[in-house]
């Protein structure tokens, strides 16, 4: 019969338990940075310009670019205001963009003129989203209206679908532009200001954050 001396028994049952401990330890890590790597994915807030999931290969889709500053709309009064279509119609172009990818035909100037006769502006005259998409009642619908995702604004690039997103332009004012692909980690854009011009360019050499996001879905 072996014989287990007293000390060799309690050394025994420190190492279990230091086991266990070890475990355990590294069981509340693994839980710590997985939901961290989910609050950074998934959770909605205010979220930086470039991040999210790795696109290994440049993804971009053909959303035609209407320019705020067009001749043919540039001096239109917008939402009844003193704000024109130049200095303040990047939302209504922005929402144009998308309309106008998902094979609609239309331009920022007639959806500007749909939204002054249908209740498309509130009285401060910021574009009431859900109205833009009724000027195709039936084939398109606001989808959604609130904080931005890097998994919100990811999925939607992989299921072919462009995001339009409210940032902060260097002297503080409000901006809309149309999120079109990706590369890496590096958001690409449609901007109807002045930026725009130069084509499809990367969203952080813009912005550093995003502040909101909208998005549509063409229905059928």
């Amino acid at each position: 019969m072996q014989v287990i001396a007293k000390d060799d028994s309690k050394s025994t049952v420190n190492r279990g338990f230091k086991k266990r401990g070890w475990l355990w330890l590294i069981g509340l890590s693994a839980v710590i940075v997985l939901s961290g790597l989910s609050w950074y994915y998934f959770w909605p807030r205010q979220i930086s310009s470039s991040g999210g999931l790795y696109f290994p290969y440049r993804l971009e889709l053909a959303v035609p670019r209407f320019a705020q500053g067009d001749e043919r709309w540039a001096n239109d009064s917008l939402a009844g205001t003193q704000g024109t279509m130049a200095a303040e119609g990047c939302a209504v172009s922005s929402a144009a963009m998308v309309l106008a990818f998902y094979g609609f035909e239309l331009d920022p100037g007639q959806l500007n003129q749909f939204l002054i006769t249908h209740d498309g502006y509130t009285g401060e005259g910021w574009l009431v989203w859900e109205k833009a998409a009724d000027f195709v009642p039936g084939k398109a619908k606001k989808a959604y209206e609130d904080l931005p995702s890097f998994f919100l604004i990811d999925s939607n690039l992989l299921r072919g679908n462009p995001v339009i997103i409210r940032l902060r332009l260097p002297g503080g004012v409000t901006h809309f532009v149309v999120i079109v692909g990706k590369r890496g980690f590096h958001y690409l854009i449609q901007d109807p200001g002045s930026g725009g011009e130069q084509g499809v360019y990367p969203l952080d050499e813009l912005t550093e954050k995003i502040e909101a996001l909208r998005f549509y879905q063409k229905v059928g």
